[in-house]
Formats: structure tokens, sequence, C-alpha cells
């Protein structure tokens, strides 16, 4: 006796809502201590949003930039829908403070009504890291500070289901998340 099956990769297919990935294990709740680039206290606002969450700091100069300048991208695709926002949390606290962060979104376009720069305790942004399934530490070698993260987009709708990850440093890979998008907010 034998079985057949076949397998189809939906993740990426343009006309197909991307499948639930697991549950984002965060809650942004009021009592947080995430402020923003523009020097607010983070509110999460309940309601029919998807969101694109990231993990940065200013002073990376390596795939940060990179993938910046991929959201940039992402931001301009969905200018002034209200149904999409953009979270890119610093794992640099001490120095990515919201004037440094309001410095970084002005050289990169970000409108800070779409996308939120924000900053706060880095072992509470290592925690919602770990709630999104994505690396973010610093691994402090011989003593000295050393922030670590991956390059990874994740797309989570409205109620908080992961629905993608995305190489924040591949065009391509961005131009999937994208389409993923577009689909998602057709069920909003």
């Amino acid at each position: 006796m034998f079985f057949l099956g076949s397998c189809k990769n939906t993740i990426g297919d343009a006309t197909e809502v991307p499948p639930i990935l697991g549950q984002a294990s965060v809650e942004l709740s009021k009592s947080s201590s995430l402020v923003s680039q523009t020097g607010r206290a983070y509110e999460k606002i309940d309601g029919q949003k998807i969101q694109v969450v990231d993990f940065f700091f200013t002073s990376c100069p390596t795939i940060c930039p990179l993938m910046t300048n991929h959201l940039v991208e992402v931001q301009h695709h969905f200018e002034g829908n209200q149904k999409v926002e953009i979270l890119s949390f610093s794992i640099d606290g001490t120095n990515d403070t919201p004037e440094v962060l309001r410095y970084y979104a002005k050289n990169y376009g970000i409108d800070e009504t779409q996308w939120k720069l924000l900053t706060g305790n880095p072992e509470e942004i290592f925690t919602i890291s770990r709630g999104y399934k994505v690396m973010a530490y610093d691994d402090e070698f011989i003593g000295e500070r050393n922030l670590v993260h991956d390059g990874t987009f994740v797309l989570v709708d409205h109620n908080q289901q992961i629905r993608g990850y995305y190489n924040g440093l591949d065009y391509a890979d961005t131009q999937r998340l994208i389409s993923d998008m577009e689909e998602l907010l057709k069920t909003l």
C-alpha cells in the first residue's frame, strides 16, 4: 500500500491569502515603556490593521540601511492606508533615543503616522523579538556590547497571527511581502 500526496506552497502566491504560521506572543500594552520617534509612548490601537515588524538599530553599519530602504518601499506602496502599520523596534535603547530616531526617520522619509520607530528597555525589546519568533539580542562579547539581529520582516494580521516571514535584505522577497499584504488587506 502506498499513498500519493502533493504539497502546494501558498506562501508568496499572490492569488491567495498568506497562511497562519503561528500566534505572535507579544502584548504591546499601554504599560509598555516603548516610545516612538515622536517622543510619545506607543499605544497599540485595536482594530483592523495589519503590521510589518522588524528589528534594527540606527548605528548599524551592515544590514539595517538596506532593510530600511526596503521598508520605505513598503511604506510608499501603502501610503495613506490606515490599515497598514510598520513597527521597527530598535535593539539599542541606550543610544537610539526618540531624538536619534526622529533624525533617522527624517533621513529616510519615514511617515510617523504609518511607521513607528520604537525604542525602550533593551530587555523588553529582546523579549518582544522572541514573541515574533525572530532573533535580536546583545551577546556582550568579552564584556562589550555586541548587538545581533536577523534581517527578517514579519507580517502580522489584525488578530496578532503571523502570516509570513520575509528576507528584509532581498528586494524580491520585499515584493512578495507587498503582494501578501495586498491579499491580506482584502480580508479586513
